[in-house]
């Protein structure tokens, strides 16, 4: 079971490992918050345009025969947003400066969601 430790724990490793980070949450599917680390006032809004990104994503790959979606980026000239898919419920997303390092974002980013996969499973840490 993801819990907010959980979440922290990853929102923690974004922001000291990659330069540039703004901001990062961990959405329900059905587009309710889990965990914000922006501002309060946002979360419930951000969260459905997060998971509706995720959605659209999916089935974009989907109807192109592209495997199942490991992330989608979304560029604008003031940032980035990356949304990854964790499990069936959760999604992450980092939002980031535009001259953030997205390969090496995208590296951490994806073992990151992988963790949070595996505590959904029930995995412990140290068998993944």
């Amino acid at each position: 079971m993801i819990v907010k430790y959980h979440a922290a724990r990853v929102t923690t490793a974004l922001h000291r490992d990659v330069e540039g980070v703004r901001r990062v949450l961990l959405a329900r599917t059905d587009g309710l918050a889990f965990h914000d680390d922006g501002p309060e006032s946002d979360h419930a809004g951000t969260a459905a345009v997060v998971a509706a990104v995720l959605g659209l994503a999916q089935r974009a790959a989907a109807a192109n025969v592209l495997g199942d979606l490991r992330g989608t980026t979304v560029r604008g000239t003031d940032g980035n947003l990356v949304v990854y898919p964790v499990d069936q419920s959760h999604v992450l997303a980092v939002i980031t400066e535009p001259t953030a390092n997205l390969v090496l974002l995208d590296r951490l980013a994806a073992r990151l969601a992988g963790d949070l996969a595996g505590a959904e499973a029930g995995v412990p840490a140290r068998a993944r």
